[in-house]
């Protein structure tokens, strides 16, 4: 709890800073190891030392700060996505003061539902804060048109995948390929959390899916990736494909909406010549 310590100790020596709080599974119940990630939140009056990186050093000598942001309740957070070292990443969030208050006495947003642990409350607005019930980012069962507009997107960038590998551009085709990737994903989830009767919760860019996704799906994964090789890549393209056309189709079942057979067919057809052809 060194580095906790740290963080705590600058903290109450900013004036302008007035709560921290931690999220993510370090304050939750989900997997933890040393490479984990410190989620810390902080709620203040002036946060315009941070266009500066210099107070970084108040709390260590750190490798690398990347700045971002995300939008929250109509507000832009800014972010600071900081190594220290090896084993000590932060990701600092940034909130205005007044979204404390609110947080306070509002139903809990997902980030902290999962778990979250009040490091400073300088000005004990947080006790009367909800505890967390461990459970949060639920799987929303989607709309037809949502599901209808995965089904497209997937088969458009197969499209793109394959002909960029009978063009042996194989750089291009991995990137179209990392596209069809996370339309498989997001159609695995919403296969596993139908069967589930959508009570499932599922981290995002896919951690911890091992967890949740079926055997059979996760064995089918391993041959979803193939080297930076064309004859693989096409086998990976096809395994992908397999997978998502299996999942689909039992997801548009569970959701009573009707999978485009008519667009898999054109496209497989399409990527069936391509690749006899090269």
């Amino acid at each position: 709890m060194q580095k906790l310590e740290k963080m705590v100790g600058w903290a109450n020596s900013k004036d302008e800073i007035r709560a921290l709080i931690l999220s993510g599974s370090l304050a939750g119940k989900g997997k933890t190891d040393k490479l984990s990630d410190y989620d810390i939140a902080l709620y203040g009056t002036d946060f315009r030392f941070i266009e500066d990186d210099s107070w970084l050093n108040e709390i260590q000598n750190y490798w690398v700060c990347i700045h971002d942001q995300f939008q929250f309740l109509n507000h832009d957070i800014p972010t600071r996505l900081t190594i220290f070292d090896a084993y000590f990443k932060v990701d600092f969030s940034f909130f205005p003061i007044t979204l404390l208050h609110e947080i306070g006495m509002k139903t809990l947003p997902d980030d902290y539902n999962i778990g979250y642990q009040i490091l400073l409350d300088k000005d004990e607005v947080l006790i009367k804060m909800q505890h967390p019930s461990f459970e949060g980012f639920v799987i929303n069962k989607p709309g037809e048109k949502s599901f209808r507009k995965n089904v497209n997107e997937f088969w458009f960038e197969c499209y793109h995948v394959a002909k960029y590998l009978y063009r042996n551009e194989l750089w291009t085709a991995k990137l179209r390929d990392m596209a069809t990737k996370e339309l498989l994903r997001q159609m695995l989830e919403w296969q596993e959390a139908g069967k589930r009767k959508w009570k499932l919760s599922a981290k995002n860019y896919g951690k911890e899916m091992q967890s949740w996704v079926n055997k059979n799906s996760w064995q089918a994964l391993h041959y979803c990736f193939g080297k930076f090789d064309t004859q693989e890549s096409w086998d990976a393209l096809k395994n992908t494909i397999q997978l998502f056309r299996k999942a689909a189709i039992e997801t548009a079942r569970l959701l009573e909406y009707e999978y485009n057979e008519e667009l898999d067919s054109h496209i497989s057809q399409f990527i069936r010549d391509l690749e006899n052809h090269v």
